[in-house]
């Protein structure tokens, strides 16, 4: 006998009546299962929360080496060590 092996994982969810019918609505416009729409939030999330990081490490590291502009970046990247 062949077993199938699944590629997903049924995860089971209760939300309100109204926010169904929203996530019904706008993952309809979208061509979407509420599977792929829902998977697809959650990767938007992850990646928001990835670029957040980037952008940390890029407002501490202006601060450090006192980057206001393109300009001070430019100095930086010409200076003569």
């Amino acid at each position: 006998m062949t077993q199938i092996v699944r590629k997903t994982k049924v995860v089971s969810i209760s939300i309100p009546p109204k926010t169904a019918a929203k996530l019904d609505e706008v993952r309809k416009k979208k061509g979407q299962s509420r599977s792929a729409f829902i998977t697809s939030l959650i990767e938007k999330e992850v990646e928001d929360e990835r670029w957040e990081t980037i952008y940390k490490w890029g407002r501490e590291t202006a601060k450090k080496f006192k980057i206001t502009s393109e300009d001070d970046i430019d100095r930086i990247l010409h200076e003569e060590d």
